[in-house]
């Protein structure tokens, strides 16, 4: 899984991100502090001027600079089948748009499922362009973030949806 993958860092508003790609689609983007991600692989090779890392410091700054809703560089998230479809139904997530665990889970046909649901929302491995930030709780309150809910509530400010 970890075999020539090439990353950079990249700075951001909301920290430093982490991005991964196999040479053809970005495979992991992690934000600092992801309690998940706390350390880069071995194996892993840092290459600046890969061309999909180059596209994706392009399309992420335009993002964080209010000039991008949508992304545009490929991406391939691994993870089990349930996990693919709970990061599927984030995609169709528009940007300025909440959703909820419970909505995902009704989403997918799996409307009791909202406790895995949010477990897969944790496990996302590509944070921001796979939109686990725009999951609010059946309440509204934020609910949780793999790298900390202040920095859930400035990409959720950043898109004008809350």
């Amino acid at each position: 899984m970890h075999r020539n993958m090439r990353y950079d860092i990249f700075d951001s508003p909301i920290g430093a991100l982490t991005v991964a790609t196999d040479g053809e689609a970005i495979t992991e983007l992690h934000i600092e502090g992801d309690r998940y991600f706390t350390s880069i692989p071995s194996g892993w090779v840092r290459e600046a001027s890969n061309p999909v890392l180059i596209q994706a410091r392009q399309e992420l700054s335009a993002y964080f600079k209010g000039k991008r809703q949508v992304f545009e560089i490929p991406f391939r998230a691994q993870g089990t089948d349930f996990q693919k479809q709970v990061w599927k139904a984030l995609e169709k997530v528009q940007s300025g748009s909440t959703t909820t665990y419970s909505e995902i889970a009704m989403k997918i046909g799996k409307p009791k499922a909202v406790r895995a649901v949010g477990t897969a929302i944790g496990k996302n491995p590509i944070c921001v362009i796979v939109p686990c930030h725009r999951v609010l709780t059946r309440s509204g309150s934020l609910g949780g973030f793999v790298a900390g809910t202040e920095r859930k509530q400035s990409l959720l400010a950043l898109e004008h949806a809350i």
